[in-house]
Protein backbone atom coordinates (compact mmCIF):
# COMPACT_ATOMS: atom_id res chain seq x y z
CA UNK A 1 0.00 0.00 0.00
CA UNK A 2 1.29 3.58 -1.05
CA UNK A 3 2.13 6.55 1.07
CA UNK A 4 -0.89 8.06 0.07
CA UNK A 5 -3.19 5.62 -0.11
CA UNK A 6 -2.32 4.96 3.78
CA UNK A 7 -2.75 8.76 4.52
CA UNK A 8 -6.19 9.11 2.53
CA UNK A 9 -7.29 5.54 4.95
CA UNK A 10 -6.04 7.46 7.72
CA UNK A 11 -8.19 10.33 7.35
CA UNK A 12 -10.87 8.69 6.67
CA UNK A 13 -10.45 6.24 9.90
CA UNK A 14 -9.76 9.75 12.05
CA UNK A 15 -13.15 11.63 10.17
CA UNK A 16 -15.44 8.90 11.14
CA UNK A 17 -14.09 8.37 15.15
CA UNK A 18 -14.31 12.41 15.08
CA UNK A 19 -18.14 12.16 14.11
CA UNK A 20 -18.68 9.55 16.27
CA UNK A 21 -17.32 10.81 18.93
CA UNK A 22 -19.22 14.73 17.90
CA UNK A 23 -22.77 12.97 18.29
CA UNK A 24 -22.11 11.29 20.79
CA UNK A 25 -20.99 13.96 22.87
CA UNK A 26 -23.85 16.18 21.14
CA UNK A 27 -26.42 12.94 22.62
CA UNK A 28 -25.19 13.11 26.47
CA UNK A 29 -27.18 17.06 26.99
CA UNK A 30 -30.47 15.50 25.40
CA UNK A 31 -30.43 12.35 27.18
CA UNK A 32 -30.10 14.91 30.82
CA UNK A 33 -32.69 16.70 29.38
CA UNK A 34 -35.00 13.47 28.66
CA UNK A 35 -33.81 12.47 32.77
CA UNK A 36 -34.34 15.88 34.21
CA UNK A 37 -37.95 15.90 32.81
CA UNK A 38 -38.87 12.65 33.91
CA UNK A 39 -37.12 13.39 37.39
CA UNK A 40 -39.47 12.21 40.41
CA UNK A 41 -39.91 14.64 43.22
CA UNK A 42 -41.54 14.07 46.87
CA UNK A 43 -42.23 16.64 49.99
CA UNK A 44 -43.82 16.03 53.17
CA UNK A 45 -46.89 17.70 53.46
CA UNK A 46 -47.55 16.03 57.38
CA UNK A 47 -47.11 13.24 59.68
CA UNK A 48 -50.25 10.49 60.42
CA UNK A 49 -49.64 9.59 63.38
CA UNK A 50 -50.87 5.94 63.71
CA UNK A 51 -51.72 5.41 67.54
CA UNK A 52 -53.92 8.11 66.85
CA UNK A 53 -55.48 8.50 63.45
CA UNK A 54 -58.68 6.77 62.44
CA UNK A 55 -59.25 5.12 59.37
CA UNK A 56 -59.95 6.51 56.67
CA UNK A 57 -57.84 9.14 55.11
CA UNK A 58 -59.28 10.95 52.25
CA UNK A 59 -57.90 13.68 49.74
CA UNK A 60 -58.93 16.50 48.99
CA UNK A 61 -60.30 16.86 45.08
CA UNK A 62 -57.22 18.65 43.81
CA UNK A 63 -54.81 16.18 45.02
CA UNK A 64 -53.07 18.73 47.41
CA UNK A 65 -54.37 18.06 50.68
CA UNK A 66 -55.14 15.38 53.18
CA UNK A 67 -57.62 14.86 56.03
CA UNK A 68 -57.84 12.69 58.81
CA UNK A 69 -59.68 12.24 62.03
CA UNK A 70 -57.47 11.36 65.61
CA UNK A 71 -58.96 10.70 68.41
CA UNK A 72 -57.27 11.60 71.82
CA UNK A 73 -58.74 11.09 75.58
CA UNK A 74 -62.07 10.06 74.37
CA UNK A 75 -62.45 13.20 71.84
CA UNK A 76 -62.02 13.55 68.16
CA UNK A 77 -60.27 16.28 66.01
CA UNK A 78 -60.42 16.49 62.69
CA UNK A 79 -56.94 16.99 60.74
CA UNK A 80 -55.92 18.49 58.07
CA UNK A 81 -52.63 18.96 56.26
CA UNK A 82 -51.12 17.86 59.76
CA UNK A 83 -53.10 21.01 61.42
CA UNK A 84 -55.75 19.71 64.11
CA UNK A 85 -59.33 21.12 64.69
CA UNK A 86 -60.69 21.68 67.71
CA UNK A 87 -61.66 18.19 69.91
CA UNK A 88 -65.11 16.96 70.09
CA UNK A 89 -66.98 14.42 72.06
CA UNK A 90 -68.33 12.93 69.11
CA UNK A 91 -67.69 13.17 64.90
CA UNK A 92 -71.16 12.09 63.23
CA UNK A 93 -70.42 9.55 60.38
CA UNK A 94 -71.26 11.80 57.46
CA UNK A 95 -69.41 13.75 54.92
CA UNK A 96 -65.94 15.82 56.09
CA UNK A 97 -66.19 18.56 53.04
CA UNK A 98 -63.20 20.72 51.75
CA UNK A 99 -63.78 23.78 49.47
CA UNK A 100 -62.84 23.28 45.74
CA UNK A 101 -59.41 24.94 46.76
CA UNK A 102 -58.71 22.86 49.79
CA UNK A 103 -58.49 25.59 52.66
CA UNK A 104 -61.64 25.34 54.19
CA UNK A 105 -63.06 22.63 56.21
CA UNK A 106 -66.76 21.56 56.87
CA UNK A 107 -67.79 18.64 58.80
CA UNK A 108 -70.71 17.23 61.46
CA UNK A 109 -70.51 16.56 65.05
CA UNK A 110 -72.97 14.97 67.49
CA UNK A 111 -74.17 15.84 70.76
CA UNK A 112 -74.06 12.70 72.76
CA UNK A 113 -76.98 13.73 75.00
CA UNK A 114 -79.54 14.98 72.45
CA UNK A 115 -78.31 13.05 68.97
CA UNK A 116 -78.72 16.69 68.03
CA UNK A 117 -76.13 17.43 64.84
CA UNK A 118 -73.87 20.59 64.26
CA UNK A 119 -72.06 21.80 61.19
CA UNK A 120 -68.51 22.83 61.98
CA UNK A 121 -67.09 25.53 59.41
CA UNK A 122 -63.20 26.33 59.51
CA UNK A 123 -62.95 25.06 63.24
CA UNK A 124 -66.61 26.84 64.66
CA UNK A 125 -69.40 24.78 65.41
CA UNK A 126 -72.85 25.91 64.42
CA UNK A 127 -76.38 25.87 66.04
CA UNK A 128 -77.34 22.24 66.36
CA UNK A 129 -80.10 20.59 64.46
CA UNK A 130 -82.24 17.14 64.65
CA UNK A 131 -81.15 16.20 61.32
CA UNK A 132 -78.47 17.70 58.36
CA UNK A 133 -79.94 17.20 54.49
CA UNK A 134 -77.76 14.40 52.72
CA UNK A 135 -75.14 15.85 49.91
CA UNK A 136 -74.44 19.01 52.85
CA UNK A 137 -73.07 20.98 53.38
CA UNK A 138 -71.66 22.28 50.49
CA UNK A 139 -69.31 25.00 49.24
CA UNK A 140 -69.75 27.55 46.30
CA UNK A 141 -67.32 26.88 43.09
CA UNK A 142 -64.32 29.50 44.45
CA UNK A 143 -65.01 28.17 48.59
CA UNK A 144 -66.24 31.31 50.09
CA UNK A 145 -69.58 30.61 50.63
CA UNK A 146 -71.31 27.99 52.30
CA UNK A 147 -75.26 26.37 52.56
CA UNK A 148 -76.72 23.68 53.97
CA UNK A 149 -80.10 21.82 54.92
CA UNK A 150 -81.47 22.01 58.17
CA UNK A 151 -84.02 20.16 60.07
CA UNK A 152 -85.55 21.23 63.71
CA UNK A 153 -89.23 20.08 64.89
CA UNK A 154 -90.16 18.69 61.60
CA UNK A 155 -89.06 22.28 60.40
CA UNK A 156 -86.53 22.55 57.05
CA UNK A 157 -85.16 25.57 56.38
CA UNK A 158 -81.30 26.66 54.80
CA UNK A 159 -78.61 28.08 56.69
CA UNK A 160 -76.25 30.00 54.04
CA UNK A 161 -73.32 31.85 54.91
CA UNK A 162 -73.93 31.10 58.87
CA UNK A 163 -78.32 33.09 58.24
CA UNK A 164 -80.73 30.88 58.71
CA UNK A 165 -83.50 31.03 56.09
CA UNK A 166 -87.39 30.98 56.96
CA UNK A 167 -88.72 27.43 58.03
CA UNK A 168 -90.56 24.68 55.41
CA UNK A 169 -91.85 21.80 55.33
CA UNK A 170 -89.35 20.58 52.67
CA UNK A 171 -86.05 21.53 50.98
CA UNK A 172 -83.78 20.36 48.31
CA UNK A 173 -81.72 20.88 45.12
CA UNK A 174 -79.24 23.32 46.87
CA UNK A 175 -77.52 25.08 43.67
CA UNK A 176 -74.67 27.87 43.55
CA UNK A 177 -74.13 29.69 40.48
CA UNK A 178 -71.03 29.12 38.77
CA UNK A 179 -69.39 32.54 39.88
CA UNK A 180 -70.59 31.98 43.15
CA UNK A 181 -72.70 35.23 43.63
CA UNK A 182 -75.90 33.48 43.08
CA UNK A 183 -77.74 30.64 45.30
CA UNK A 184 -81.04 28.77 44.87
CA UNK A 185 -82.65 25.83 46.56
CA UNK A 186 -86.82 24.17 45.70
CA UNK A 187 -88.94 23.87 49.28
CA UNK A 188 -92.39 23.30 49.87
CA UNK A 189 -95.09 25.40 52.21
CA UNK A 190 -98.46 24.20 52.19
CA UNK A 191 -98.44 20.93 49.90
CA UNK A 192 -97.11 23.51 47.03
CA UNK A 193 -93.25 23.39 45.78
CA UNK A 194 -91.06 26.58 43.89
CA UNK A 195 -87.88 27.99 44.06
CA UNK A 196 -85.89 30.04 46.19
CA UNK A 197 -83.84 32.33 43.86
CA UNK A 198 -81.42 34.78 46.06
CA UNK A 199 -83.60 34.40 49.12
CA UNK A 200 -86.83 35.46 46.72
CA UNK A 201 -89.83 32.65 46.54
CA UNK A 202 -91.07 32.13 42.73
CA UNK A 203 -94.42 30.59 41.97
CA UNK A 204 -96.11 27.80 43.05
CA UNK A 205 -96.60 24.51 41.34
CA UNK A 206 -97.19 20.27 42.05
CA UNK A 207 -93.07 19.96 41.96
CA UNK A 208 -89.73 21.66 40.40
CA UNK A 209 -86.91 20.63 39.96
CA UNK A 210 -83.51 22.79 39.47
CA UNK A 211 -81.75 22.55 36.02
CA UNK A 212 -79.51 24.89 36.83
CA UNK A 213 -77.60 28.54 35.94
CA UNK A 214 -76.86 29.44 32.43
CA UNK A 215 -72.99 30.03 31.40
CA UNK A 216 -73.49 33.47 32.81
CA UNK A 217 -74.77 33.26 35.51
CA UNK A 218 -77.96 34.62 35.04
CA UNK A 219 -80.60 32.92 34.14
CA UNK A 220 -81.80 29.96 36.77
CA UNK A 221 -83.63 27.25 34.34
CA UNK A 222 -85.74 24.65 36.33
CA UNK A 223 -88.73 22.19 35.88
CA UNK A 224 -91.86 22.53 36.90
CA UNK A 225 -95.32 20.02 37.40
CA UNK A 226 -98.03 21.02 37.68
CA UNK A 227 -101.55 18.78 37.01
CA UNK A 228 -99.29 16.49 34.98
CA UNK A 229 -98.47 18.63 32.85
CA UNK A 230 -94.50 19.54 32.83
CA UNK A 231 -92.90 23.32 31.62
CA UNK A 232 -89.55 24.96 32.07
CA UNK A 233 -89.91 28.46 33.78
CA UNK A 234 -87.18 31.16 33.20
CA UNK A 235 -87.02 34.62 33.23
CA UNK A 236 -90.33 34.93 34.63
CA UNK A 237 -91.86 33.03 31.88
CA UNK A 238 -93.85 29.78 32.54
CA UNK A 239 -92.95 28.21 28.72
CA UNK A 240 -95.31 25.68 26.87
CA UNK A 241 -97.02 22.54 28.25
CA UNK A 242 -95.72 18.84 27.36
CA UNK A 243 -95.94 15.38 28.71
CA UNK A 244 -92.45 14.82 28.74
CA UNK A 245 -89.65 17.27 28.69
CA UNK A 246 -85.81 16.19 28.24
CA UNK A 247 -82.77 17.81 28.86
CA UNK A 248 -82.16 21.86 28.54
CA UNK A 249 -79.19 22.86 26.49
CA UNK A 250 -78.08 26.72 26.43
CA UNK A 251 -76.40 28.46 23.79
CA UNK A 252 -74.36 31.67 24.31
CA UNK A 253 -72.28 33.00 20.68
CA UNK A 254 -70.79 35.27 22.84
CA UNK A 255 -69.51 34.87 26.49
CA UNK A 256 -71.24 38.17 27.47
CA UNK A 257 -73.93 38.49 24.81
CA UNK A 258 -77.72 37.24 24.65
CA UNK A 259 -78.69 33.44 24.64
CA UNK A 260 -81.07 30.91 24.28
CA UNK A 261 -81.96 27.98 25.66
CA UNK A 262 -83.41 24.80 23.66
CA UNK A 263 -85.24 21.48 24.19
CA UNK A 264 -87.24 18.65 22.74
CA UNK A 265 -90.92 18.26 24.44
CA UNK A 266 -93.77 15.38 23.78
CA UNK A 267 -96.81 16.52 23.11
CA UNK A 268 -99.43 13.80 22.65
CA UNK A 269 -97.80 11.91 20.12
CA UNK A 270 -95.70 14.69 18.28
CA UNK A 271 -91.93 15.81 19.51
CA UNK A 272 -91.43 19.25 19.28
CA UNK A 273 -88.42 21.19 19.57
CA UNK A 274 -88.34 24.54 21.27
CA UNK A 275 -85.90 27.28 21.11
CA UNK A 276 -86.40 30.23 24.30
CA UNK A 277 -84.74 33.47 24.09
CA UNK A 278 -82.97 34.75 27.33
CA UNK A 279 -83.25 38.19 28.54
Amino acid sequence: MTNKKRNRRGWKILVVWVIWFLTGCAELPVKGVAEEKNRLEEKRVATVDPALAVPPLFFSPDGQHAVWINRTGGQFQVVLDGVAGPPFDNIAKGPVVLSPDGRRLAYLVENKESGHLSVVVDGTAGPEYEKILSGTPMFSPDGRRIAYGAVLQEKYRVILDGVAGPDYELIGHLTFSGDSRRFAYAAQKEGKRFIVLDGVPGPPFEDVFISGFSPDHRHLVYYSTEKKKKRVPVDGRPGSEFDTIGPVRFHFERKNGPGRISYLGLRGEEIIQVTQELD
